[in-house]
């Protein structure tokens, strides 16, 4: 009762002010609910838009479908889609529900008749709030002045500064074999050795902690470790992922070429640039080619791509998500804002439009994630860029060329070449699967070939007969390889070379011959002995862009009609060998290509002869001259492509690769991309140009609509790393901060944006970014200077009176113990069992059985042998499956690759334990681990002191070694070893 008396109240308030003494009601509308219906409606349910078949722009749309039924709030549809149940209501989607005021304001305009001005039309919101922190200039922040013998860097000044701020206090250095212990694995991922431990513990040098800093720093592994969490960003992995998850087996030198360039410490600019652009700003260098992994590095619809057309529903749908993907993984990864959600919509909470997020899928509107060769020597991919465009453009001449004879042949030209296919088509062949004799290929036409025929004696030949072969390469069918220019020789002699001792008995070498088809070509022999027969071509016949001479059959016949070739020896100049097809045994086999109706035959050699005397009419000796030129550049220029070195391959942004199904390469010619309503494939609105992002209110975000695609990357690449971008500096100086610190400045480091948590430090983060930015922008150098400093020294003991006031310890008053990740765990493990080969880069092992790898591999991790010797690698180099992840190692929280992971999960569950405990892995690791301690030493004491050194860094103590000293005779000590793999000193940091 007492509620609707308040409703009754309310809108009895709410109609009298809309009396002519107070506010009229069209400008309640205005000032009251319109701003609501734009802001918290008009997004979505608009007239392009238009979801739910709903808009929110006019009245009458508004009214339509009684969604608003003025005077009548039980009626009006509207009210209970925004009214929360349990917290939670329908509309706005994906959003916060509306206010109890913006809900009950709504209810009285509805109560009070709806009123809606005439011709009031609302807008879409337009975002512009750059007022937020992450699009600020990057500023340098001075360095507080605190006066405290604990700052021995200007992190800690920052630090300490905001800890007096709240009341809290810094907390003592954590003891060096701590400090080691974090260190080691911080920086390389793996346990120090006792040796370095001791040495470090017992080191003197006032600069021993910084020498230890360095070392690891100059450590091969450090770039094993760091690119890990760089690979858990842009989701790599060595499958495709979705339905049939295809293997990648040249994914992994991206991977390489990320811990490569960690460990040459590559300034930041370039590895950014290398990543996007790579191949455009450094055109030459294997690096510019292995960077676009990282545009490939998400998963990519095997099905939507090769198996569905471009032009169908399906096949848009998965190539629109594709360049998502591409979209989301750059703008993610680089600057940290979630560019994502404005696919379907203007972005709720930045200020981001559809048009922005659609003129970014434009930039890579021309690339695919496909196999690309890559040379590591930047000489040889010059010489090979330049081959291969003087191929494009002799072919292209070759084409314009072929155009001009058309056309001046006319419409009877094209009708006759046509009328030939036909009946070409028509003809039925059959041949057995030896087609001939094939020289070797040549780029030049005018190259001489020959091949002779030695009887087994000398005899009388009444007529030799050649045998045109048929084979379907390039669509050349009956007569291919048959010479255009040849003569036909014979000898008495068994083995003379003198050319005065040959007669010729054809000469067909001074004009063209057209293709005879399959027709034989019957020579009469008028000559009284024959011992050798030799058939020269001086003119061969072109294949696709290179000539060859080729013959099915040659018959020799005795003035008995006997074939006198049935028994003779087959000699030439060269032969491609390729049995059963080709051989030169294949020339007196009596086999050859049959078929085709005489009826069918005359009729194309009739039409043959037309169109050949049209083409001697129109095909000027220039034009004859000028395609003889042009053919032989295009065969010699490929010939030498052929004969530069292949490089290696790598699975990365391209644009040129060989097409498989209905995947096919764009050529550089980018697709045409729309903003897709409610980012629909099959709602299209205008057509986007590319663009980056607007970083303030008033800038000029598009690109240039004419640059190439290649140009297109290379203007994102050079807008991401211009000195003032706010988001990149700060986005790379925070991941690095998180990683040291198990969280980052920004909680939330892949959205900078409204949704994402504000900086605990924002003058420490800015600070960070312009001493990174403005030096030689070295992660090293940031690694080192964080590491120095005395916050990330201290120790992780707990201080009651610090944690009331902040629990979680964002202001960082100790160090964050964490646990170790998935692959430090089972890199550990293979190191102190003394498993772990160290051997860097090159293909991932396996650690599963692979069946069926084809079609829809299985990947069978039950059924892996863990004591093969090629998985004891280090775990960045593991084959990375998308929908089959390692079960052990998700178990352990590892990252899913099918999504960016900014920040591993850490979890606690009882199946850690028991496959800690009980994984096949670790049962061989223990025996290998027992192995070792039992190679150390004859003394079961001296075996546990050792696994207690190994496993946590330190000496064992009496205890400890009594009663593992006690388990280890009971039970084994492969047990014992099994029982230390599961320590939470082993697994966990302080």
């Amino acid at each position: 009762m007492n509620q609707m008396k308040k409703q009754y109240i309310s809108t009895l308030v709410f109609l009298l002010l809309l009396t002519p003494l107070n506010i009229q009601a069209e400008d309640v509308f205005r000032d009251q609910i319109a701003p609501i219906l734009e802001r918290r409606c008009v997004t979505c349910h608009n007239d392009q838009q238009n979801a739910g078949e709903f808009s929110m722009q006019s009245a009458e749309s508004a009214f339509a479908g009684g969604y608003i039924e003025a005077g009548d709030i039980e009626s009006s549809y509207l009210i209970d889609l925004i009214t929360p149940e349990n917290g939670k209501a329908e509309m706005p989607k994906d959003a916060a529900p509306l206010t109890d005021e913006e809900i009950q304001l709504l209810k009285d305009w509805i109560s009070a008749g709806a009123k809606w001005p005439e011709d009031l039309h609302l807008h879409e919101p337009q975002v512009s709030d750059f007022d937020w922190w992450s699009f600020q200039p990057v500023a340098k922040a001075e360095v507080p002045v605190v006066e405290d013998p604990w700052v021995k860097t200007p992190v800690d000044a920052f630090i300490l500064k905001r800890l007096q701020e709240q009341g809290l206090t810094h907390s003592a250095e954590a003891d060096r074999r701590t400090l080691i212990r974090r260190l080691t694995f911080d920086l390389i991922g793996l346990p120090p050795t006792p040796e370095e431990t001791e040495a470090f513990v017992n080191n003197q040098d006032p600069q021993a902690y910084e020498k230890l800093v360095d070392r690891l720093l100059a450590s091969k592994h450090y770039g094993e470790r760091w690119a890990r969490h760089w690979l858990d960003v842009v989701k790599y992995a060595d499958t495709c992922g979705y339905d049939k998850d295809k293997l990648r087996p040249n994914a992994w030198p991206y991977r390489d070429y990320v811990i490569r360039s960690l460990n040459e410490d590559k300034p930041y600019s370039r590895f950014v640039q290398e990543q996007v652009a790579g191949d455009v700003l450094f055109p030459g260098e294997p690096d510019g080619i292995l960077g676009l992994g990282f545009i490939a590095a998400g998963p990519w619809d095997f099905i939507g791509h090769v198996e569905v057309s471009e032009a169908k529903i399906d096949g848009k749908v998965a190539r629109n998500l594709d360049r998502d993907d591409m979209v989301s993984n750059t703008l993610n990864t680089f600057c940290s804002v979630t560019i994502q959600c404005a696919r379907c919509h203007h972005h709720k909470f930045d200020p981001f439009t559809q048009q922005h997020y659609y003129g970014l899928q434009s930039v890579f509107a021309a690339v695919d994630r496909a196999e690309r060769p890559y040379d590591l020597d930047p000489e040889i991919e010059s010489e090979r860029r330049q081959l291969e465009s003087l191929v494009k453009t002799s072919d292209a001449e070759l084409k314009k060329l072929q155009k001009e004879i058309d056309d001046a042949g006319g419409t009877r030209l094209a009708e006759l070449k046509t009328q030939i296919a036909n009946l070409q088509a028509e003809q039925k062949v059959t041949k057995d699967s030896e087609f001939g004799y094939h020289s070797s290929i040549v780029a030049a036409a005018d190259t001489t070939k020959w091949v002779e025929i030695a009887l087994p004696q000398a005899a009388e030949v009444s007529q030799i007969v050649l045998h045109p072969c048929h084979d379907e390469y390039a669509g050349i069918g009956a007569g291919f390889g048959f010479p255009l220019r040849f003569k036909v020789e014979v000898t008495a002699d068994e083995n003379s070379a003198d050319q005065h001792e040959w007669q010729t008995i054809a000469d067909y070498t001074q004009v063209d011959l057209p293709n005879p088809g399959l027709s034989p070509i019957e020579l009469s022999c008028q000559v009284d002995l024959v011992r050798r027969v030799r058939i020269t071509a001086t003119k061969l016949a072109e294949r696709k862009d290179d000539f060859i001479f080729a013959l099915a059959e040659v018959q020799v016949s005795g003035i008995d009609d006997s074939n006198l070739a049935a028994e003779a020896l087959v000699t030439a100049l060269d032969s491609i060998e390729a049995p059963p097809r080709w051989q030169k045994a294949n020339l007196i086999d009596g086999k050859w290509a049959k078929g085709g109706s005489p009826a069918i035959a005359s009729q194309l050699q009739k039409l043959e002869a037309e169109r050949n005397g049209i083409l001697t009419e129109i095909e000027t000796p220039e034009r004859v001259t000028r395609r003889e030129t042009l053919k032989k550049t295009i065969a010699n220029t490929k010939a030498a492509l052929e004969k530069l070195p292949k490089g290696s391959m790598v699975y990365a942004a391209a644009t040129h690769f060989n097409p498989q199904g209905n995947f096919k390469p764009t050529k550089g010619q980018p697709r045409t991309v729309n903003l897709l309503l409610r980012g629909d494939v099959q709602t299209p609105a205008e057509k986007m140009g590319p663009g980056v992002l607007p970083l303030q209110a008033d800038d000029d975000w598009q690109i240039d609509n004419s640059l190439s695609e290649a140009e297109r990357r290379a203007e994102l690449a050079r807008w991401l790393t211009q000195s003032e971008h706010p988001l990149v500096w700060r986005s790379i100086v925070n991941r690095i901060w998180q990683y040291h610190f198990g969280q980052g400045i920004v909680a939330t480091p892949n959205d900078f944006g409204h949704m994402g948590i504000p900086p605990t430090h924002p003058e420490l983060l800015d600070w960070l970014a312009c001493e990174f930015r403005d030096g030689e922008q070295s992660l090293k150098a940031l690694h080192r200077l964080i590491v120095t400093s005395s916050v990330y020294r201290q120790s992780s003991e707990h201080n009651e009176t610090n944690a009331a006031i902040d629990g979680s310890n964002q202001y960082l008053w100790r160090m964050n113990r964490r646990r170790l990740e998935a692959e430090e765990i089972r890199d550990s493990i293979l190191a102190v069992s003394g498993a772990l080969d160290k051997s860097m880069g090159g293909p991932g092992f396996y650690l599963f059985e692979l069946e069926h790898p084809q079609h829809s591999p299985h990947y069978e991790y039950r059924k892996f042998d863990p004591t093969d010797p090629k998985s004891h690698r280090r775990s960045i180099y593991r084959f990375i499956v998308r929908s089959q992840p390692n079960p052990w190692m998700t178990t352990l929280d590892c990252a899913d690759s099918s999504q960016s992971t900014p920040k591993r999960i850490e979890t606690l569950t009882s199946l850690q334990a028991l496959s800690l405990l009980n994984n096949q892995f670790n049962l061989v690791m223990s025996e290998r681990f027992a192995q070792r301690l039992q190679q150390s030493s004859d003394s079961l004491e001296e075996q546990v002191n050792l696994a207690i050194q190994l496993t946590t860094q330190r000496e064992s103590t009496q205890v400890e070694r009594e009663e593992l000293v006690k388990f280890a005779s009971q039970y084994g000590l492969n047990n014992m070893c099994r029982y230390l793999f599961n320590l939470s000193e082993f697994v966990y940091l302080d």
